[in-house]
């Protein structure tokens, strides 16, 4: 299906949890998901649901969620914190735990706090769009969503650097046709993981 046949639009609240069930769908084989949350696909499916049924609210209170849809069904989500809004307050921390307990066995948990700590050490000091996830469902892949999507943030940035982390060689590629530059490329988990961004200044 041509992407002419899909619109953008913010994701409501009545989609949240069939946008977390895609981006669990989408990214179940990336590296570090299979570190953290396991081998068994089905496990780490369900577990890669929870804990994005607790990221994307928080994500929408703090920045928001773009969706590409066919119809009435969602098939693509970008998320994206508003500047300055990168890092939880101890409020949403308490807000996101429930998702993080949920999302894991207590030793998976605790791999999952030592990425996302790693994750928010490097986050860069300059004002900045971090974006993230970029999910498009699996039988909808390679139809120009994830780029749309992409060059909508690209469009609205308004001079604020955009930034972002993937730990996929494939997406960093797509990531720099878009102008973005890697500015570090950690190791988290013995996994390689990109730092990414596309400066507005």
């Amino acid at each position: 299906m041509p992407f002419s046949h899909f619109k953008l639009a913010l994701i409501p609240m009545a989609d949240l949890h069939a946008a977390a069930v895609l981006c669990a769908e989408a990214m179940a084989d990336n590296p570090l998901h299979l570190k953290v949350f396991g081998q068994d696909i089905h496990k780490r499916q369900q577990r890669l649901t929870r804990l994005f049924s607790g990221l994307l609210p928080y994500i929408a209170r703090n920045g928001e969620l773009r969706g590409a849809y066919a119809g009435q069904q969602l098939v693509g989500v970008l998320g994206r914190l508003a500047p300055g809004r990168c890092q939880p307050s101890y409020i949403e921390t308490l807000k996101l735990a429930p998702a993080l307990l949920a999302s894991n066995s207590p030793l998976g948990w605790l791999r999952t706090l030592r990425w996302l700590k790693q994750w928010s050490a490097l986050d860069p000091k300059i004002p900045h769009w971090h974006l993230g996830p970029l999910a498009v469902a699996p039988n909808h892949q390679r139809q120009g969503i994830g780029r749309a999507l992409m060059e909508v943030v690209i469009n609205e940035a308004n001079g604020v650097s955009l930034y972002l982390e993937t730990d996929k060689l494939s997406n960093v590629q797509f990531y720099q046709k878009l102008g973005f530059n890697i500015i570090a490329t950690p190791i988290l988990l013995g996994t390689k993981t990109w730092l990414m961004l596309r400066s507005e200044a």
